[in-house]
């Protein structure tokens, strides 16, 4: 009967929440969430010079409800937000999820509201670091998307999103800032371990010819043995010049384009994970000036199935920028 009942739910990553359910298990609501404490040099101060020591505290709650319509369709929905007491940016909530939809046969979803971006599929691939890492798409994709009409398809090992999403607040004429997004992302688990994601996202300003699109791919392989590798590879097209301040030339430069990598290669065993991860941007023009260009080192130790701590250092590769370094506690539930 608790098969029945973790059947109809929509898991976050939190296999051990709260539930509560009517006495047929027709209708499910999931409690989840997640405590975080993290300390060190974890940002720059302006010059990308790394800020004193420090700490951050961040938190999540979120519910996840489902309901039977009938044997075909389940109703699903999640409201999800995260607080944050941050000693650089000051304290803040915000909705990190808040959509309704429907699940169809168990491997169609048809989604409204906010949630994630479907090029997070392939951003999932190498972004696994705790404090660090994901850099290679910073600035250039959004993680989550607001007003998202999504919908998901997954069996056999494949998995096919896509989405389109409006801006409500900047749908006026005079509003020159992010007017609708759409893409969508193909990927494909293998039994043996291989995986490998197609990812595309296209944003639409206001001002004519300002779109900007990104295309990437990404690969993995999962052993049995603990053994984990992951590389993607993509690139930003700016229909419009993108003007960004070059700190080791002390000049902008206009960009069109910029090409990026990430990669990851990790060995867990029992509790205890280790990492080392790779990111990278390179402007096209200006003989492919670097802009990201960073490792990560990491490691991770589980107290109980839903609670670790971990250790991570970033050692910048750009002139004129500070390594950073971190250490923190997770708990889940």
């Amino acid at each position: 009967m608790t098969r029945a009942i973790l059947s109809l739910l929509l898991f976050t990553g939190s296999a051990m929440a709260v539930t509560w359910s009517t006495d047929d298990h027709r209708q499910v609501l999931e409690l989840h969430g997640k405590i975080e404490q993290n300390l060190g040099a974890l940002g720059y101060q302006p010059g990308y010079r790394a800020e004193s020591f420090g700490g951050d505290t961040h938190a999540s709650v979120g519910l996840s409800g489902a309901g039977r319509l009938n044997s075909d369709v389940i109703l699903i929905g999640e409201l999800s937000w995260d607080l944050v007491n941050d000693s650089r940016y000051g304290d803040h909530i915000y909705s990190d999820e808040a959509w309704l939809g429907v699940r169809i046969r168990d491997d169609l979803e048809l989604t409204v509201g906010r949630s994630d971006s479907p090029f997070n599929q392939l951003r999932d691939k190498t972004d696994v670091f705790n404090l660090f890492g994901g850099n290679a798409y910073a600035y250039l994709v959004d993680g989550t998307l607001d007003d998202q009409l999504k919908v998901t398809w997954a069996g056999d090992g494949w998995d096919l999103r896509a989405g389109y999403a409006a801006n409500d607040a900047n749908r006026q004429d005079d509003n020159e800032d992010t007017k609708v997004r759409y893409g969508g992302s193909v990927g494909y688990q293998a039994q043996n371990g291989l995986g490998a994601v197609v990812a595309y996202d296209n944003k639409r300003e206001g001002s004519p010819h300002s779109d900007v699109s990104n295309m990437a791919v990404g690969l993995s392989y999962q052993s049995p043995g603990g053994f984990y590798a992951a590389v993607t590879r993509g690139r930003t097209d700016f229909q419009h010049n993108w003007q960004v301040y070059s700190l080791k030339d002390q000049r902008f430069y206009n960009m069109r384009r910029v090409d990026y990598w990430e990669s990851v290669l990790s060995y867990s065993r029992e509790n205890m994970a280790f990492g080392v991860g790779y990111s990278r941007q390179s402007l096209r023009e200006a003989a492919h000036l670097h802009w990201v260009d960073e490792y990560i080192l990491a490691t991770e130790y589980y107290l109980m199935p839903k609670a670790k701590v971990y250790a991570e250092l970033l050692l910048n590769r750009m002139d004129g920028q500070d390594n950073l370094y971190g250490v923190g506690l997770q708990y889940y539930f």
